[in-house]
């Protein structure tokens, strides 16, 4: 894969993971630790993001 088809890739990925269908499978008010779970899946997958993000720059930039 070319760093063009990885970033659209990465792209499609977040905005699948973030979209509503995706979100509403965390409808639950206390998740782990007393948190919204809603909350939770958000940062994990921005985490996710920007950690895929980073490591994709990295393996092509080379």
């Amino acid at each position: 894969m070319e760093q063009r088809d990885l970033w659209i890739l990465l792209f499609i990925l977040g905005s699948v993971l973030l979209n509503w269908p995706m979100l509403s499978l965390f409808k639950e008010e206390d998740g782990a630790f007393g948190h919204h779970s809603t909350l939770v899946y958000i940062t994990a997958v921005w985490l996710m993001i920007i950690l895929s993000g980073y490591l994709f720059d990295r393996w092509t930039s080379h």
